[in-house]
């Protein structure tokens, strides 16, 4: 099935690519497109569910569910590449952090050699502190 790139598309994209270390519930995608000004016409929250589920399946967005939380929250990460790394998530800021996929490779052997457990790695995510937020604290 074809793919339009219709303008409240691109504006979409735009604000997760803005936001790209940020994750968002689609509630919080239309308030923060309604209070950014570089936005003149955001789309509505119709069109961002239906919008959403698109670019979950062509991969430009993940969709996940953060702990002690039922609602689902969705990060730009540009392609098959999140599928192979670890994320950090800072529980002040909510920032998210992508690891390399070397890192993750040698955080996946060590606790497979010492603990005998193979990690997921494209479903892992690390929950702490951010250094911008550590400093501030």
């Amino acid at each position: 099935m074809a793919t339009y790139n219709t303008e409240q598309r691109n504006e979409l994209i735009r604000f997760l690519t803005q936001n790209k270390e940020k994750a968002f519930s689609i509630d919080d995608i239309c308030e923060g497109m309604a209070k950014d000004e570089s936005f003149i016409t955001p789309p509505g929250k119709s069109t961002v569910y239906r919008l959403i589920p698109k670019l979950v399946e062509d991969k430009l967005v993940r969709e996940f569910t953060p702990l002690k939380s039922r609602r689902k929250v969705y990060q730009l990460v540009g392609g098959e590449s999140c599928v192979r790394h670890m994320h950090l998530k800072c529980t002040c800021c909510g920032k998210i952090i992508h690891r390399s996929d070397e890192q993750t490779k040698n955080l996946a052997e060590i606790i497979a050699l010492s603990n005998s457990f193979f990690v997921n790695s494209g479903e892992t995510t690390l929950f702490g502190t951010c250094q911008g937020c550590s400093n501030r604290g």
